[in-house]
């Protein structure tokens, strides 16, 4: 009984937000789960302030080799804030696909925050259940303008463990995406160009369904509560 009234008291602490999100385009590291297509999402997030804990969750439809299937996604991690602007955190996710083959697998993180710049490296030892590890480290900075828009940015770049001759291609792949978004709250709407270079999606083990753009423009809106 004790344990249970700890877990609630714990849960009752827990500040719990949710978005639904519909997007043009499902762009996830510079590739298409979606195959150009758009897609709908749905995510959680549970943070609980006086502990640094936090977690949550992602749900969105995705086109992979061709047939449709869901994507589920989960996550947890801790953040310590070491001074006023600079916070530090670490994490894991761990994701799967609906479907006959789930491509699951999961990834270690960690990152520095300094005000609005989120810098974080992924480690995942074995890339969409393809048998080989990846890093992944990617830049994100967002720049309030006037009003209710603003800018953002993120940048990218993967590296891939293991022999790529089988493909006689690179084992990087790098990604860019940039934009605004106008806040109405509680809706946020963005539009925004991104691009990759390097490794094909083969190559990486990504199950894109075959004919996928590298370049895209985006259009997302998303409501909040």
């Amino acid at each position: 009984m004790a344990v249970l009234v700890a877990l609630l008291a714990v849960q009752a602490r827990a500040q719990v937000t949710g978005s639904a999100t519909f997007v043009s385009d499902y762009r996830f590291r510079g590739t298409s789960l979606s195959d150009d297509r758009p897609a709908a999402q749905l995510a959680f997030d549970a943070d609980w302030p006086s502990t640094g804990w936090y977690a949550g969750g992602m749900m969105s439809n995705v086109r992979l080799d061709s047939s449709h299937a869901a994507q589920l996604l989960g996550y947890a991690g801790y953040v310590r804030r070491l001074n006023a602007d600079l916070s530090w955190e670490g994490g894991v996710r761990y994701t799967r696909f609906t479907g006959g083959e789930s491509y699951a697998y999961a990834e270690a993180y960690t990152g520095l925050t300094f005000r609005q710049l989120v810098g974080r490296i992924y480690y995942a030892p074995n890339y969409f259940n393809a048998g080989y590890a990846t890093w992944y480290a990617e830049l994100n900075d967002s720049i309030a303008l006037s009003g209710k828009w603003y800018a953002f940015a993120h940048a990218g770049y993967l590296r891939r463990a293991g022999d790529v001759a089988e493909y006689h291609v690179s084992r990087f792949r790098s990604d860019v995406r940039a934009g605004i978004g106008l806040t109405l709250q509680p809706w946020d709407i963005q539009l925004s160009w991104t691009t990759a270079h390097g490794a094909p999606d083969v190559a990486l083990g990504y199950p894109s369904a075959a004919g996928t753009s590298r370049n895209a423009w985006v259009f997302s809106v998303a409501y909040a509560w």
